[in-house]
């Protein structure tokens, strides 16, 4: 599979400076060069045909004046990082988390697109064209499901084939509808089978998972899973026959321990192995991309040149793409990495498609900037009624009302619990800081879906997002006044996220983009995301990301407990424990 396309005079030329008959575009002289297939360093020249790299070996090559001469005596030579499970709309957008991408070096990307089902197909070839004219190269998956319990009307065998069909799609999943696998779902069945008869990949959702399920798994055409959290998931996954991906991300920190859980089992790291920092939200961005994950398994013990090689001709060859990318090799693009010390990832400079793209973190050449009007997501806000504060109180039904504790960021456990009620039998947290009502407020069908939240933080008066999983407004706080007022602010942006203190608005951060993400570059979001996380721990947040916990309070493919339209349901049996009201 080409990559990038190679014309007839461009292939000619890639020959002929190999052979030395040509002068070579860019010669890179001295530096320790790491090849990734025999896994040594070796000093050796690399010679450059345009985009693609002609010639890699001992011999000087043909110069002229355009040769542009690159003296690196002493430094080292990796090929670009390869991000192979990416979401790219984590209040960053796909273009922002591109162009941060590769200054740092990671020169290709492989991404969810669940915000994309939303669009129209014509609007989605076209971002997808778009995104293909960028240095870094974009690949992306087909989701299966949209995790939120609702139907969706591109959901269907026909959407799942124009998806899984598109050439920039190299992968379905990541697949985490297990229950629609168990219940052999038609939609669910048909992407499996059709994305392996197209031959392409599908990367599983399995955290916790039994050898059994795995093996389910395996035989319904799962090829891969990021979902280990020990050594031994890793290893229960490459015995069947999967890639198994070590993960660094905001919401699953893992990496560390897992290097660690590997030496520990005394086995060799497998050619099965891929690194991911798994689409974390901004704030662990802020120490870098792939170089980053690469930096923490070499510290947690993983030899360089593992780790690499993890993240370069490992998902390369997973995807199908190692004659064009992942190595440096004649007849691959020139995706070229010039570090400074062999335990040092983050790189000095980087060459993308045979051109100094980006140097000591700052780009040197062009890249895309998209145009947001061409792209129709959903509307935010088409409630046709203000804001009123009596959205957020909560009333005690029965005898109980339901609350939803947070034993970590992701998980979720329900429970009764009978409150003391004011005059108009309203709940009263007055005894309890830790305690606060959460709304989704669901502006299609006018519905509101109200619970208690014990562990998001303490002195909560108001917070409202729309950066959930589901399209819901969420709502969280003590002071029903200062949520009303949060919701208010949300709106008024189209989209966001607000903090309310004292009466306040002491922190906001708009994501007019279909309530999620933001067209603002990396540094603005990855800074607007710490300010909201260092407010957070002030109010007592304990957990590893509450940007994340927002957005899956509603997400039906975790445990226990979630928010949805209809009300409050137990995911692993799908039933409403509590309805959804109608907003008054």
């Amino acid at each position: 599979m080409r990559v990038r396309k190679i014309t007839e005079e461009a292939h000619l030329q890639l020959i002929r400076v190999s052979r030395r008959k040509a002068p070579a575009t860019m010669w890179i002289r001295g530096a320790q060069i790491l090849n990734v297939y025999t896994k040594e360093w070796q000093t050796l020249h690399v010679c450059l045909a345009g985009e693609r790299i002609a010639y890699v070996g001992e011999q000087e090559p043909l110069a002229d004046e355009h040769t542009v001469i690159i003296e690196a005596q002493g430094k080292f030579l990796v090929p670009g990082y390869i991000e192979p499970h990416a979401h790219p709309f984590q209040w960053y957008n796909p273009y922002s988390l591109a162009d941060f991408a590769l200054q740092r070096g990671t020169t290709m990307l492989v991404s969810d697109t669940m915000m994309l089902m939303n669009l129209p197909m014509g609007q989605v070839d076209h971002m997808l064209a778009s995104l293909a004219a960028h240095p870094v190269k974009s690949f992306f998956w087909a989701r299966l499901d949209p995790q939120t319990g609702k139907a969706h009307p591109h959901y269907t065998k026909q959407g799942l084939a124009r998806m899984l069909e598109h050439p920039l799609v190299i992968q379905g999943g990541e697949l985490t509808d297990w229950h629609g696998v168990l219940a052999e779902s038609e939609e669910i069945l048909f992407g499996l089978k059709h994305a392996g008869d197209l031959g392409k990949r599908m990367e599983g959702h399995h955290p916790g998972a039994s050898v059994e399920t795995l093996n389910t798994a395996a035989a319904a055409g799962v090829t891969a899973c990021h979902e280990g959290i020990r050594a031994q998931d890793l290893l229960h996954r490459l015995r069947l026959g999967m890639y198994a991906t070590l993960r660094h991300s905001s919401i699953r920190p893992d990496l560390p321990e897992l290097v660690r859980g590997w030496k520990d089992l005394g086995l060799p790291w497998s050619p099965r192995m891929m690194l991911t920092s798994d689409g974390s939200t901004p704030p662990l961005y802020r120490h870098g991309l792939m170089d980053y994950t690469i930096r923490l398994a070499i510290e947690a013990g993983m030899p360089p040149i593992e780790a690499y090689v993890m993240a370069t001709l490992n998902p390369a060859v997973y995807y199908g793409v190692d004659g064009e990318v992942g190595g440096i090799a004649p007849g691959r693009i020139a995706d070229l990495l010039l570090l400074s010390a062999e335990d040092e990832p983050t790189p000095e400079l980087v060459i993308a498609n045979g051109q100094r793209a980006a140097m000591n973190g700052k780009l040197l050449i062009p890249t895309v900037k998209p145009d947001w009007e061409l792209y129709t997501f959903p509307p935010v806000d088409i409630l046709d009624q203000p804001t009123r504060a009596e959205w957020f109180s909560i009333r005690q039904e029965a005898e109980e009302t339901p609350v939803i504790e947070m034993p970590s960021a992701v998980i979720t456990r329900l429970r009764m619990q009978s409150f003391p009620t004011d005059e108009k039998g309203m709940i009263s947290l007055a005894h309890d800081p830790k305690l606060a009502a959460i709304v989704a407020i669901d502006p299609v069908g006018k519905r509101k879906t109200q619970a208690v939240l014990s562990g998001f933080g303490n002195h909560l008066e108001g917070l409202a997002s729309t950066y959930t999983a589901s399209g819901e407004w969420l709502a969280i706080g003590r002071d029903p006044q200062a949520m009303a007022q949060a919701v208010d602010r949300v709106r008024e942006m189209g989209g966001g996220v607000v903090f309310i203190d004292k009466g306040k608005i002491v922190w906001e951060c708009a994501l007019p983009l279909a309530g999620k993400f933001s067209p603002a570059p990396m540094e603005e979001i990855i800074c607007r995301a710490e300010e909201l996380i260092e407010l957070m721990r002030e109010k007592g947040h304990e957990h590893l990301d509450p940007i994340y916990s927002m957005l899956f309070f509603s997400s039906t493919h975790l445990p226990y407990a979630r928010l949805t339209a209809e009300g409050i349901v137990e995911v692993k049996t799908g039933r409403i424990v509590h309805p959804s009201l109608p907003l008054e």
